[in-house]
């Protein structure tokens, strides 16, 4: 969707804003690893659109990062957006974490996203390639390092991106991102959250995406 777009991270401990238009990176800040959230992300909205010279009324959309990660970070992040959302009378939409950090590699073939969860497990979803509109190949769920490298084991070229991936061991087949691009970045839920948009509309109201209820078990078996 065509426009300035704002784009709030904050799943991670670090998170950030982000400022795009039209596709191109106005301005982004990344906040430093002991940053409390719900002190930085308003102030790093207004210090960003300040420094880019945008009013709030020239804002087409507001995407936020919904998870799964920090369950305080994702509060902080959804309230912040839907209050914005209301407040401005701008639409807002959710975009996930998995799929953020799968759009911000550049891959034809399938990407393994993966976020450290607790007790050897990880948040992960394979996506058939790098698209935004890409299809799974494994739905976002909570599952055991063990399954999850069993079913990578067997697709061959892989490309494996976020914090989860330390976890896991490999074949050869499997490329490993940097640690850079384990990070998700608040301009990449900017622009997912504008082709989104797009495509679907805004939601009437983003919700969290926590893949993990209440002393919920990990997945041992993976699709």
């Amino acid at each position: 969707m065509k426009g300035v777009w704002l784009g709030i991270e904050t799943t991670t401990a670090t998170g950030g804003v982000a400022v795009m238009k039209n596709g191109i990176l106005l301005a982004e800040e990344c906040f430093p690893i002991r940053a409390t959230h719900s002190e930085k992300v308003l102030p790093g909205i207004a210090g960003l659109l300040m420094q880019v010279d945008v009013g709030q009324e020239e804002i087409a959309g507001i995407a936020v990062s919904s998870g799964p990660g920090s369950y305080t970070g994702l509060r902080i992040g959804i309230a912040t957006a839907y209050g914005l959302s209301a407040g401005w009378g701008i639409g807002a939409i959710g975009v996930e974490t998995l799929r953020v950090l799968a759009v911000s590699v550049t891959a034809e073939c399938p990407v393994l996203s993966c976020i450290s969860a607790r007790n050897n497990e990880v948040f992960a979803a394979v996506y058939e390639n790098s698209s935004f509109e890409a299809g799974e190949i494994v739905p976002p769920g909570i599952y055991t390092s063990s399954a999850i490298e069993k079913r990578i084991s067997k697709l061959g070229k892989v490309i494996a991106v976020g914090s989860g991936k330390d976890l896991l061991s490999f074949p050869e087949s499997v490329r490993i991102t940097e640690p850079l691009w384990d990070t998700p970045r608040p301009s990449v839920v900017a622009l997912l959250g504008s082709f989104k948009a797009e495509s679907y509309g805004f939601d009437e109201q983003p919700t969290p995406v926590y893949l993990r209820g209440f002393n919920e078990k990990a997945n041992s078996n993976v699709p």
